[in-house]
């Protein structure tokens, strides 16, 4: 599953139920993926310091990186163009849909994309 960036942010604030399922899934020994956009949006978070940084590429490394490669940038685009998301959902969305597997995200504009499996926590 495709981790969508605000699925990551409420687990870093301690909501308990996002801490829950993803705690589980990783002892179930389920792959969880983070587009390279994903990681991008939750270092950017403008109250973050030097050691909040730190401490947030660590969580995020213990997921699958996905790159961003031309194939998942023509996905993107052409997702872009159907269903009129921002770049960064786009790319998020392709990601989820270029590995074929289900996007985990609490964003609504999603449900539009038909090529893709939502899971929401």
């Amino acid at each position: 599953m495709v981790l969508d960036t605000n699925i990551l942010i409420a687990y870093l604030n301690g909501e308990e139920i996002v801490v829950k399922t993803i705690t589980g899934w990783k002892k179930e020994g389920r792959p969880l993926f983070i587009s390279a956009i994903t990681f991008s949006e939750v270092l950017s978070l403008p109250q973050l310091g030097n050691a909040e940084v730190n401490r947030i590429k660590l969580f995020l490394n213990s997921f699958i990186s996905i790159p961003f490669t031309n194939a998942t940038g023509e996905t993107a685009s052409l997702l872009r163009r159907l269903y009129r998301l921002t770049i960064p959902d786009a790319a998020i969305a392709a990601s989820a849909l270029v590995n074929r597997v289900p996007l985990v995200t609490r964003d609504k504009q999603f449900s539009k994309v038909k090529e893709i499996i939502i899971v929401k926590i």
